[in-house]
Parts: structure tokens; sequence; C-alpha cells
């Protein structure tokens, strides 16, 4: 089945869609594997990539982090392909491979010349049915991901601070769990945990297989049924939790001092739908959500954003005010406010002016202008995206995982089309209310406030 598709993306308040047309066959293997094949034939390069249904929201608790430690043992060696090789026999062959775990899915790729696209084929199908996982390489790989912990978390205040932040915005979902994982969870893993996650889900049926590039179907099929086809379905596609938060009935404040900080900082969360969750389980509005993400931009994508004009330029209360909203989620998402006050500017004045900015849209709304350029923007964006074929596989990857299909990626831009001053001021309205917010402030050291 041939799809003509656009690619929708969504971060750090972009909403990107590629204005030309991706030249794409979709179609299931016999084990359930689906496939997606993008043409791109600008050079003889190709993305080799298997994304997961598998991600940190889909863990337990008290295995938090599970699903990125299987990132780390899927490197850890097949009879075939030792311990430790896998990058190695890749960039020997003038690729680059990488993973990356996130809440929704895990995911591997290889970037590769065309006629080295078999290799990378083979080895990433070999570790999908043949990984090895014993005591010998998962002990010292946990004390790998335990060191990566303490530095990327435990020795940095800012990271400290918003892990616990994200937990006070998400007490019972999985999304106010850290990807990487608790610390006691990490140090309680087992190697039967490992190995319990790799046999539940990483199987074909439970994974999306998307190549781009310099190919075509014809050319590619016959490779991806000699490898991807010939895996065998390990068990039963795993069901899916639909976890859902429930709603908030007032704000919620967290403050915390650490003397290790030189500046403070306000971050607040406003709980959000994403293109596929509403909030505490609501039904998302594709147009609300489109909104938010031009909301987003005209508060605080840049410095052209009211934010950071009021606030940094006019006020001068603070050296940094932004915003950001993310929608390709499976879960619900957030619309965050990060703001670093000048010295002197106590906490109180931060957060009125940052109310007074969002009060100001709220009652007065947008000018033309600056709905006009914030979508300018978004299409100015989504000319510079297509120049990475990675970055297509990534927005085309995120968004099938979350919930979307290739029949639906450009829907997007006919919404917008269509969406007025009025209609951001009214998302302000509705969406930016206290009761759906979490507000975190960190200090260097106690004060009067």
């Amino acid at each position: 089945m041939r799809k003509t598709l656009s690619v929708l993306f969504l971060a750090t308040a972009s909403f990107v869609h590629t204005t030309f047309a991706l030249d794409a066959e979709v179609f299931s293997l016999d084990n359930g594997m689906q496939v997606v094949i993008v043409e791109d034939h600008r050079a003889p390069v190709v993305v080799n990539s298997v994304w997961y249904f598998a991600g940190s929201g889909d863990e337990e608790k008290g295995k938090t982090g599970i699903a990125h430690m299987l990132e780390h043992m899927m490197f850890k060696g097949t009879p075939k392909v030792l311990a430790g090789e896998f990058s190695k026999i890749i960039a020997r062959n003038g690729g680059q491979d990488n993973a990356f775990t996130s809440r929704d899915y895990t995911a591997y790729y290889q970037r590769m010349a065309k006629e080295k696209l078999p290799l990378a084929m083979e080895m990433e199908a070999d570790r999908i049915a043949n990984l090895d996982i014993n005591d010998g390489v998962f002990q010292p790989e946990r004390d790998v991901v335990l060191e990566e912990r303490r530095m990327r978390i435990d020795s940095q205040p800012k990271s400290r601070f918003f892990e616990q932040l994200m937990k006070k915005a998400f007490p019972t979902h999985p999304y106010g769990n850290p990807v990487i994982g608790w610390r006691k969870d990490i140090e309680d893993y087992t190697v039967e945990d490992a190995v319990d996650w790799y046999n539940t889900h990483y199987t074909p049926n439970n994974a999306i297989l998307i190549l781009a590039g310099d190919i075509t179907r014809k050319e590619v099929e016959p490779m991806i049924r000699k490898t991807y086809g010939q895996l065998v379905k390990k068990f039963d596609t795993p069901i899916r939790e639909n976890w859902v938060e429930p709603g908030q009935e007032a704000p919620v404040v967290y403050e915390e001092t650490d003397p290790a900080i030189q500046v403070p900082l306000l971050y607040r969360l406003y709980r959000m739908p994403s293109m596929f969750e509403g909030v505490a389980g609501e039904f998302p509005h594709k147009k609300d959500v489109v909104t938010l993400a031009l909301l987003a931009s005209v508060l605080g994508g840049d410095d052209t954003g009211r934010m950071y004009k009021k606030l940094v330029q006019e006020k001068q209360l603070a050296n940094t005010a932004v915003a950001d909203y993310d929608a390709v989620n499976r879960g619900e998402s957030i619309f965050d406010v990060y703001v670093e006050p000048k010295d002197g500017v106590s906490m109180a004045q931060i957060a009125q002016a940052v109310d007074d900015v969002i009060a100001d849209i709220q009652e007065q709304g947008i000018t033309e202008a600056e709905l006009a350029r914030t979508k300018t923007s978004f299409m100015a964006d989504d000319v510079f995206s297509r120049d990475s074929i990675f970055g297509t596989v990534y927005r085309l990857g995120r968004w099938l995982i979350a919930g979307g299909s290739v029949d639906n990626f450009d829907d997007w831009q006919n919404v917008m089309k269509e969406i007025t001053t009025e209609d951001v001021q009214r998302v302000a309205v509705d969406y930016l209310v206290a009761n759906n917010s979490t507000t975190g402030i960190l200090l260097p050291e106690k004060t009067q406030e």
C-alpha cells in the first residue's frame, strides 16, 4: 500500500509540517512487524531503524528504568556479534548507530551507505532474536547505568529538582517517573528483570521498522523478508496499560533549596492534552492541540515571545523566560514555563509577572501579526526539517508510536489554516488555569520567601 505522507512533529513549541510529499510504502510482515519505507534519493544513504512500543511509561512500580536498562543490554552481544562489537562493526563500515529510550518507546537506528544496508539489517534482526543476557554482562552494565544516573541526575541540582517536580505533577502516572529510573529500583534490578522485559517487549509484532533513504520497496523488501521476516513472534502483543492521572483540584506548589545552585528558577507545568490523550483521560480535540502549539510559540518560543519581551527586555526582571509544549505523546502532555530571575528579584515578583503575561493573552488575546508570524515560523522550520533523513525517521517514529498513522500525518495543516486569534485566546483561557498547574521554585538558600 503506497501512502503519500506529510510529517507532523511537535517539540519545543514547534509544529513542523513538511510541505513536500514523502514517497512511502506501508505494509506488515507475517510475524506482525509493521514496515514503513520512505524514499529519499538525494544521497546514497539509508537509515535502518526499529521502534518498540515499550518505554518507561510501560514499566511496573519498582521496575522504573528497566526499558532504558534493556537499551544498554542490546549492545551486549549475541552468539554471532560479541559484546561491544555491534557499534564497532557499523563504524568500520562507515556508518553511525545509536539508541534512545523515551516514555513511549525505545528505538535503535543505523545510518549507512546504501550498499551496507543488508549488514545493518542482519545485525539488528540478530539481536532482536538472539540477545545474550547473562549475569556476567548484566551486573557491570547496571553499575554503568547507576553512574549515568549519578552524572546526569544526582549530581545536577536542576535535574534533581525537575525529577521531583514531575513526580508532583504526575504522582500516580508513569510519566512522573524518570526515564532512567529511580536509583533504588536500578540497584534492585536482577538479570531476570531484563530477560523478562526483552522476552515480553522485543518481539516483531511489538515493533515498527522504518527504513528511509535512497531505496525503493522493490529493492529492500526481499532483504526485509530475509532478515526481519524470519523472526518468530515470541508472545502475543503486550497490552499497553492505559494509565490516567486523576485531575487536580487545586494548584500544586513545590519549593526546594539547594546551596549548589547560584541562580534561582521558576518552573511551571500545566497539564495539557496531547494529540492522543486529554487531561485526566478526557478526549483530546485536535484543533485545541494545534492552537496550543501556536500559543506556546507566541508566549515564549524565542526572544520574540511575549514572556521574553515582557520579563527580560521590558521589565528586566529575568535573564531567561521561555515556554514549551510537545503534543506528540501517547499520554497527556505538559505546557511549561521556565524563568530565571535577575539578581535581587523575588520569586513572588516573577510568579506575578508570569501570571500577568498569561492574563493579558487571556483578556486581550494576541494580534493578527503575532499569529501570522508564528504560522510563518512553523513553515520555515518545516523547510529546514527536510535536510535530515534521520530527522524524518525520528518524527515519523514518534508519531506512529504515539498512536498516529500515515493517513493522518498532515491533518493538522488544514486545521492550522483555520485557526484565528480568537481561538488562541480561547485555549489560553481554557487550558492555562491554576488548577492544572504545578509550580516549582528552586532557591539557592532559604530566604524570607
